[in-house]
């Protein structure tokens, strides 16, 4: 061989290595899953475009309900699911399921949270931070009172909802129901009116959970705040700290607060060390998926139009982003070289 040759040769080595070093996951097939609910979605699709970057062949994410999914991760028949929302979830989890499946970090603490707000006004002007303080106040009650029949008015979720039954059962157990009058509309009529209340200077207590579009018509914080439920929480699971826009810090939210998190296959990550390092850094701002969860429902957008919306906030996180895929490059590199 030639000394030319043999330079060409050794420079087209040298191209090879580092393309492989750049995508590590190249050659490689991934199935995502993804939960059914629309908040999902965005970070279904920051996931893809990471993986991506980094070499990986990603399908289109399948669709799961939670059970299913945890099922498809223990037998392999999808590679990760994102949308895991920890403690809320562990019901859901297959027998043995973490001898086949890692759960990680989570990418969005404390971000899968439902409770009750109310106007950050009336929060204020009575010195109401739990949903007994407005039951104390006999002021409070009345601006509370929509109805005219001396109930405060609970804006909360149809029959057939989680949420439903979970008020229900507060309202039952702790005898308030002769107190506050469980709006039972569709909840997007019941939202309507709390925001009409809010909107006209009135006071309103509804309930609500995040991420989701709804913190994005009445942001906790500003317009609205979280209070606090006392006394109705059955467990450290039901309270959150950390929780933007509460009015005290921890609060306990009278339903469990979660963690996002993604859970992952074994035998992928194992195959996958560039993928294990870059599940373990990525985090997604509640904000981010809440506006995007709106911009989705106000504007109707398909699934497949919020993938361009992910690449954006990308695009716009760059240096963080970068420091994550460089980091996953360089653990594949290491696993590489042992």
């Amino acid at each position: 061989m030639t000394a030319l040759c043999a330079g060409a040769f050794l420079a087209l080595g040298a191209g090879a290595a580092q393309a492989a070093q750049q995508e590590p996951g190249k050659g490689t097939t991934v199935q995502p899953g993804v939960a059914t609910w629309s908040s999902a979605v965005p970070v279904s699709w920051v996931y893809v475009e990471l993986l991506e970057r980094l070499g990986y062949d990603v399908q289109t994410p399948t669709s799961l309900s939670n059970p299913v999914a945890y099922l498809a991760l223990r037998e392999g028949d999808i590679d990760y699911f994102p949308n895991g929302w920890f403690p809320l979830h562990n019901p859901q989890l297959p027998e043995n399921f973490e001898e086949s499946a890692t759960v990680f970090d989570p990418l969005c603490p404390n971000c899968g949270v439902q409770g009750y707000l109310i106007d950050k006004a009336s929060a204020e002007e009575y010195g109401i931070e739990s949903i007994g303080d407005i039951l104390e106040n006999e002021e409070a009650r009345q601006a509370f009172n929509h109805g005219g029949d001396d109930r405060i008015e609970l804006y909360g979720c149809p029959p057939g909802w989680g949420c439903h039954e979970g008020i229900n059962e507060m309202l039952s157990k702790f005898e308030m129901a002769d107190e506050i009058h469980h709006v039972q509309a569709g909840y997007a009529a019941n939202f309507a009116e709390a925001l009409s209340q809010i909107q006209n200077d009135k006071s309103a207590l509804y309930y609500t959970w995040a991420p989701s579009a709804w913190i994005q018509k009445l942001k906790p914080g500003e317009e609205v705040v979280w209070i606090n439920a006392p006394g109705i929480v059955s467990s450290e699971d039901e309270r959150a700290s950390g929780v933007p826009g509460a009015v005290t810090d921890p609060i306990e939210m009278g339903f469990v607060a979660a963690d996002i998190q993604v859970a992952a296959n074994k035998s992928f990550l194992k195959n996958n060390p560039a993928a294990r390092k870059l599940f373990s850094q990525v985090e997604i701002p509640l904000d981010w998926i809440s506006k995007i969860d709106a911009k989705k429902s106000d504007e109707d957008l398909t699934d497949q139009e919020i993938r361009p919306l992910a690449e954006q906030w990308i695009e716009e996180n760059s240096e963080k982003v970068s420091t994550w895929l460089e980091r996953a490059r360089v653990a594949a590199t290491q696993a590489a070289e042992k």
